[in-house]
């Protein structure tokens, strides 16, 4: 039986989650888990009626097993974040033993985060509970509720977040992590050659491809995640929930975007490239400072390394 968790949603009431899963098997287990750990579930197995009982319940989250061969979790996930305008944590479960649809979800799943759809303990719980923290946090912040976050959230640049208010939701992240256990990463992105970028083409060129980088970032990662601009031409991802042995997967699939990216100036086509390094708690612990430099410390190492193979580390053109 895992940990029970005691959290609380709109007008004081237990969080919701609408959970689509077609095997009663696995719904009924699911939804216990859930129950357990202080969760109101509403259970349906058929995709079709997601979306309507989505707008009438308008839940807190919602989690879809996503199978093959049609994967219909996807187009599900799809209209249900047209529907909350993004504003609702999304989450697909899948077997853990179905390498072909990890990498489906992970590929073609509207950036939404992966749990495993079958198992005990405290994994899902976990998770859902990082997404709606993080989600409240933005809120609370937004609203001026906590003074430590009452900054300005976001980058003028880029429109991501901010270094101070992606520090404060680290240490959050922190302190749930400290009290009911399980990790998250930390990711920093640097853009290479951007220092030289912007000698030759100036401030304001130099700046659209910022705004261009974060953009694709944006879209290559969870949305569970929190990217923020930590430096002139650095990034962080705040990856909740997410342990050491996973990091590898995100690195690969942001640096796999980045190597087809495209940015056009003055008619001709820029390649970008990103250095990226992590960290992950409990491996890294520390102040919330700590934790982003140890990341950034990271990125340089790698970005030395590869200096010493030869790789190229300016913008190609």
């Amino acid at each position: 039986m895992g940990v029970r968790h005691k959290r609380v949603g709109r007008a004081g009431q237990p969080p919701t989650v609408l959970l689509v899963e077609p095997r009663a098997d696995a719904l009924e287990r699911t939804r216990t888990l859930l129950g357990e750990a202080g969760f109101r579930v509403v259970p349906v197995t058929r995709f079709d009626a997601a979306a309507p009982l989505f707008e009438v319940v308008r839940p807190d989250a919602a989690l879809l097993a996503a199978q093959a061969p049609d994967f219909a979790a996807v187009q599900v996930a799809r209209r249900l974040r047209q529907i909350s305008r993004g504003t609702v944590p999304l989450m697909y479960l899948v077997d853990p033993h179905d390498p072909e649809a990890w990498r489906h979800c992970l590929q073609k799943g509207q950036c939404v985060d992966v749990a495993p759809r079958s198992g005990s303990g405290d994994e899902l719980p976990m998770k859902l509970h990082a997404q709606l923290r993080l989600k409240h946090a933005v809120e609370r912040a937004a609203v001026g509720e906590e003074s430590s976050t009452a900054l300005a959230l976001h980058d003028a640049v880029t429109g991501l977040y901010n270094r101070p208010f992606v520090l404060a939701l680290i240490g959050l992240e922190t302190r749930r992590a400290e009290r009911y256990g399980g990790s998250f990463s930390v990711l920093a992105a640097r853009v290479d050659g951007w220092a030289s970028f912007r000698k030759e083409y100036g401030r304001g060129m130099a700046e659209r491809l910022l705004v261009y980088c974060a953009v694709v970032l944006g879209q290559t990662v969870r949305e569970a995640d929190a990217v923020a601009r930590v430096g002139d031409c650095e990034f962080a991802v705040l990856l909740p929930g997410t342990p050491a042995e996973a990091v590898q997967d995100v690195v690969a699939r942001v640096g796999a975007r980045f190597d087809a990216a495209r940015f056009q100036v003055e008619g001709r086509v820029v390649q970008t490239a990103l250095g990226l390094g992590a960290v992950s708690f409990p491996d890294a612990v520390g102040t919330p400072v700590q934790l982003l430099s140890a990341a950034l410390q990271t990125l340089r190492r790698t970005r030395e390394i590869r200096r010493a193979a030869g790789a190229p580390t300016r913008l190609s053109v």
